[in-house]
């Protein structure tokens, strides 16, 4: 899976030099949380709808309703967007572009190929992709294998389910955040869990289940 197969490749930008007023109307309009700062086809920076806010005046200030519009009216893009931008490009892989989002702490990258901007992805568009990839197309159970699996045989686990007439839907591995131990998740599309989990157990995993 690539960020080229799931990027918004219609971008929305602005140019430094929009007026930060506008730009949150454009951000309410089109419904988007972030715009690219584009200048003569090179990206320049990015600006968010909380970082427009962060520079809006406090509502504590003494200065009038009126004021405050005059002051936000005047100030611009360049004058409050992020200038260093972290991008990835089409060929990067979503568990890529998932790191460098989380590392920094950013809801969003620019997609560049070469010095153009081709579109963009941001963490929503990859928790959408990783619920479909754990969601159920169908009915079925939900087993959480957890260590020692690690140190069975890969198929083995697939033959276990087999055995008693179960379909994996889908599989996918992680370290428990707390424990630290590994774990399994598979989906399995089957009328008789029971003998599925029996099996398992039967085998020395560590298993429980849900529908």
């Amino acid at each position: 899976m690539y960020v080229r197969d799931f990027m918004q490749p219609n971008v929305i930008t602005i140019t430094s030099d929009t007026l930060i007023t506008d730009a949150q109307l454009i951000m309410k309009e089109k419904k988007v949380h972030r715009l690219p700062v584009v200048d003569h086809g090179r990206l320049v920076g990015i600006v968010s709808r909380a970082r427009l806010r962060d520079y809006a005046p406090s509502p504590a200030t003494s200065l009038s309703i009126w004021e405050l519009n005059f002051i936000l009216s005047k100030i611009k893009v360049k004058e409050v967007m992020e200038r260093k931008v972290i991008t990835t490009t089409p060929d990067a892989t979503i568990e890529e572009a998932a790191i460098l989002g989380t590392r920094h702490e950013i809801g969003a990258l620019p997609v560049m190929e070469g010095d153009k901007l081709v579109g963009i992805i941001t963490l929503s568009d990859m928790f959408r992709l990783f619920v479909d990839i754990i969601s159920a197309k169908e009915p079925g159970v939900r087993l959480r294998i957890v260590e020692p699996y690690a140190n069975k045989a890969a198929g083995g686990v697939g033959q276990h389910i087999a055995k008693h007439g179960g379909r994996i839907q889908n599989i996918f591995t992680y370290t428990h955040p707390k424990t630290h131990r590994q774990e399994m998740i598979i989906r399995v599309a089957t009328e008789n869990p029971t003998a599925i989990i029996e099996e398992f157990r039967k085998n020395g995993y560590e298993v429980e289940w849900t529908t």
